[in-house]
């Protein structure tokens, strides 16, 4: 027996048909071997097997109880399902069910016309091979133009291919699509293959003609998948799996042209942004009137009392783009009742919020802590990506968003300084940090902190020794306390240490020694540009 054939669900996919299924969908899977233009309801109990059987609006109202005597014995005989005209008045609820329970599609379309529908499907029926074509096309049309949603993207693809889909990303979390494809993210060899160094499509038979389909999303072929497509087909065709796989390519590709263009989006949109704040901060006493006009477009507020923020990178780890970056602390914000629009700067990227009253703009511990949530919830979606953040002082009107964004900046740059995650620094802050701020700032005294760690970098590019001082001075010199930090063993901190005292021309038991090394390691690794550079 020739076992090459197409689904139902298949054949609706392909776009012949305006229909709708009022029931029976969990049978769309069916295979279908003939088309039957049906005359009356007395001729079902007669059909084949794998019949998709065809009624007249003159042969079978779905409205009336006929509906329910076709589907008993359209059950009876194996029939993959029944098209019939779309009724005037609503098809009982017993009728749907019925259908539901068992699970034959029950399926209505305008100006059914038998002989018709026939001809139009049988074709694609007795050769599968012109429906796989079909079903190419029909992709290839519908991605003629980018998906503008991860969730169009699924959808569209499922309906074309007559399967299930999900979009995944490149640590195999669930974007948007079908939670039953999504499930097969934990078989270990599609795991396997999802983690793997080479991004390539993949087949992956899932039990008797079941097939799962992987294709990575990737916006040139020799670069990382950034996504994956993921496909499950029940009952799939032999001569549908080579178009299938091609039509996933073209929704793939469809979709690396709507990731790329909505990158350049973004970038030009930063850079005009970027401008525009340089402008306002230039002409802060007195704006420009297309300054005013641009900045109130983008939603931008001049007048109030404004409290900026300045968001870096202590670390990169495994950092996505930066639009995706941006896009994701922008979000992560609005979940935390922040709207913001993250304008890039020479240091990071920079935002802020504006308040009606100075009483109001003063409590800043409900922003402080949508800042640190906002910045460790990014940081656990990208492992070892470290963010960090200053909040400047309350000022009023556009002198006020430059002195905020200084003062915002000068915050960020201790906190640059700090270990842990999600560090933020508010500059009113009472406490004795705020007396080394200018210290920081000063590149004289950090080139001569460069130049004291100097032996240490030379010895260890890796910059191993730095940090072990660093965690060593941190704790009071206790080199359990530092091992236990390090996670390493407390005789690989004391060797250390030891190397650390044979290259330094210091004297780590002398406290002046010991403080300008504690500083030194503190701003070891942070290059900002000096403030007399112009980008405050």
């Amino acid at each position: 027996m020739n076992d090459n054939f197409v689904t139902v669900r298949q054949l609706l996919g392909m776009g012949l048909l305006a229909h709708e299924v009022l029931g029976g969908e969990a049978g769309l899977d069916r295979p279908v071997r003939m088309i039957v233009p049906t005359v009356s309801t007395t001729e079902v109990g007669a059909l084949a097997s794998c019949s998709l059987a065809v009624f007249g609006p003159e042969h079978l109202a779905v409205e009336d109880l006929a509906a329910d005597l076709v589907l008993r014995l359209g059950h009876s005989v194996g029939l993959s399902g029944i098209i019939a005209e779309r009724p005037r008045r609503p098809v009982p609820l017993v009728t749907r069910r019925l259908a539901d329970k068992l699970a034959v599609p029950l399926i209505v379309a305008e100006g059914v016309a038998p002989a018709a529908l026939a001809a139009t499907f049988d074709p694609y029926v007795r050769a599968p091979e012109i429906a796989g074509l079909r079903i190419l096309g029909t992709t290839a049309d519908r991605f003629s133009t980018p998906p503008s949603s991860p969730e169009q993207l699924t959808r569209v693809l499922g309906q074309a291919i007559g399967g299930a889909v999900v979009l995944v990303d490149a640590e195999s979390r669930f974007v948007a699509g079908d939670d039953s494809a999504f499930e097969l993210t934990l078989r270990p060899d599609i795991a396997a293959h999802l983690g793997g160094a080479r991004p390539t499509a993949a087949t992956f038979p899932l039990g008797g003609a079941d097939v799962a389909l992987l294709q990575p999303v990737q916006r040139d072929i020799s670069a990382h998948a950034g996504y994956w497509l993921l496909a499950r087909l029940n009952t799939a065709t032999r001569a549908l799996i080579g178009p299938i796989r091609q039509s996933m390519s073209i929704a793939a590709l469809a979709f690396a042209v709507h990731l790329a263009a909505g990158a350049v989006q973004s970038e030009r949109e930063g850079r005009q942004r970027s401008v525009l704040l340089t402008a306002i901060l230039d002409q802060a006493e007195a704006p420009s009137a297309r300054a005013v006009e641009r900045a109130t477009a983008l939603g931008w507020r001049l007048a109030g009392w404004h409290t900026a923020v300045q968001i870096a990178v202590s670390r990169a780890g495994t950092m996505p783009p930066q639009s995706e970056l941006v896009r994701e602390l922008e979000e992560e914000l609005a979940r935390r009742s922040v709207t913001s629009t993250l304008v890039e700067r020479s240091e990071g990227w920079a935002f802020w919020v504006t308040a009606e009253t100075e009483a109001d703009a003063l409590d800043t511990a409900p922003l402080l802590a949508a800042v640190q949530g906002t910045l460790r919830a990014v940081e656990a979606d990208h492992p070892g990506l470290s963010l960090c953040a200053g909040v400047g002082g309350a000022h009023a009107g556009t002198a006020g968003i430059a002195e905020s964004l200084g003062e915002a900046r000068q915050a960020c740059l201790l906190a640059l300084t700090e270990e842990g995650t999600g560090v933020v620094e508010h500059v009113r802050a009472m406490s004795a940090k705020r007396l080394l701020m200018g210290w920081y700032a000063a590149a004289p005294l950090r080139a001569q902190a460069d130049e004291i760690l100097a032996p240490l970098t030379a010895a260890d590019p890796s910059g191993e020794l730095v940090r072990t001082l660093r965690r060593y001075l941190d704790r009071e010199s206790s080199a359990t306390d530092t091992a236990a930090s390090l996670r390493v063993h407390r005789n690989t901190v004391i060797q250390r240490i030891d190397r650390i005292r044979k290259l330094l021309a210091v004297d780590l038991d002398d406290p002046d020694d010991r403080l300008v090394l504690h500083l030194a390691t503190r701003v070891a690794g942070v290059t900002w540009a000096d403030e007399s550079d112009g980008n405050m």
